[in-house]
């Protein structure tokens, strides 16, 4: 999935990659760091209030509930960027939300400790600086955390491999196709069937032949008997328990059981 920070970088992020940040220890510690800096600086003047064990706990949870709402905010995001190829994510905005949730409900919880009413003005008052807070620790997670916890990943912000200087056309048993036009190509006995936006043709040759012509395209070989264009996948499903590839014209490709997670890497990490 698409992804930009407060400083409109652009990043990837993968569901892989997601649990495994979250899941990772310099997250934990990171997460730490965050609960001692809040109760240290005490935005919302508790401490004189209440003891610091109960302090401690309630920025434990509105904590967690943040951290919760970004990986569940973020989860969703790669759902729907798989289902619709042009969804991004802006982390800002969802950092926003966040801060917005945070704050009422620290006054919603303070007011029912103390037994006193809401005051939404008071809330609306620590707003802007707990928004404020929320983005420098979201650009710090960004930025130091997840290449740490995610060495390997797209998140670092570098767009994932693929093609950098695709060719515009290719030819196949003599004839020429526009490379933004092909969909797929596919393997039926010594021929092979290629489907363009515009056409179909079926000409003799072997897919094995033709995998090489077509490395300069941003597509993949998700089955033996098959290779179809990024462009035109709309995403993958599965069907009776084996993966498929929808596509744009309404047909569907299989895709191999062990080529499963390849194929599934490739979608979240490369674009239309």
């Amino acid at each position: 999935m698409p992804c930009f920070d407060v400083f409109w970088r652009k990043r990837y992020l993968t569901r892989r990659e997601l649990l495994k940040a979250y899941t990772n220890k310099y997250t934990y510690v990171f997460w730490a760091l965050i609960i001692s800096v809040l109760v240290l600086l005490d935005l919302h003047g508790f401490a004189e209030r209440v003891s610091m064990a109960a302090l401690v706990t309630y920025t434990v949870v509105l904590s967690s509930l943040t951290f919760l709402f970004y990986f569940l905010a973020s989860l969703v995001g790669i759902k729907l960027s798989q289902r619709f190829s042009r969804f991004f994510l802006i982390f800002p905005l969802v950092g926003f939300v966040g801060a917005v949730l945070a704050t009422y409900l620290v006054e919603i919880g303070m007011s029912a400790y103390f037994g006193g009413r809401i005051s939404l003005e008071h809330a609306a008052e620590k707003l802007p600086i707990n928004f404020i807070l929320t983005l420098v620790l979201e650009t710090f997670f960004l930025t130091f955390v997840m290449p740490v916890a995610v060495p390997s990943g797209g998140i670092g912000g570098a767009k994932p491999a693929g093609p950098e200087t695709p060719c515009k056309t290719i030819t196949i048993a003599g004839k020429t196709y526009y490379c933004k036009a092909l969909i797929s190509v596919s393997s039926q006995d010594h021929y092979v069937r290629i489907k363009t936006s515009e056409e179909e043709d079926m000409v003799r040759a072997r897919l094995s032949d033709l995998i090489e012509k077509l490395s300069c395209q941003n597509g993949i070989q998700p089955h033996r008997s098959h290779w179809v264009s990024r462009r035109a996948v709309v995403g993958m499903v599965s069907r009776k328990g084996h993966k498929r590839l929808e596509i744009c014209d309404g047909s569907e490709i299989p895709v191999a059981r062990g080529r499963a997670s390849e194929v599934q890497n490739w979608l979240d990490h490369t674009e239309h």
